[in-house]
């Protein structure tokens, strides 16, 4: 079986995605020091830039306009509102992290062995699941 270009990359930006996830969640059952983790978690920032990068390449799609905005009818989105989102999604990021890390430190202290890692590999699983839909739509385009 011979893969695309395009599925073989989206095939490792969802790899690549998995493993930084699975990483980042399960670290603490590996790496007690909490500098040690931010070191760790500094290069996994890193690693996730770079994947960022890659999108336009996993989902060429993305770069060309869509149909409904290629007459101009789309305008960009105030920076008011880019700001309030960007601080939104970072304050439920936020959010979220610590939930997932104070119900691995519940497992942790009723006994559990790698506490974390079970979350973990759940997040990881949906996020290269999602990693992998076309969210472009492309594929039912051609169909």
């Amino acid at each position: 079986m011979t893969l695309d270009h395009a599925t073989k990359s989206r095939l490792e930006f969802a790899g690549v995605g998995a493993l930084t996830v699975l990483t980042w969640y399960a670290l603490p059952d590996v790496l007690h020091s909490r500098p040690g983790r931010a070191l760790v978690k500094a290069v996994l920032l890193g690693v996730t830039a770079a994947g960022a990068g890659t999108i336009p390449q996993v989902y060429p799609m993305a770069r060309e306009p869509s149909p409904a905005r290629a007459g101009g009818a789309a305008r960009p989105a105030p920076a008011g509102r880019a700001v309030a989102a960007a601080a939104l999604g970072t304050l439920l990021t936020v959010w979220f992290e610590k939930v997932v890390f104070a119900a691995g430190e519940r497992r942790r202290t009723d006994g559990a062995r790698c506490a974390h890692t079970r979350a973990a590999a759940e997040i990881a699983l949906l996020t290269g699941a999602a990693a992998l839909i076309d969210w472009t739509g492309a594929s039912r385009a051609d169909s």
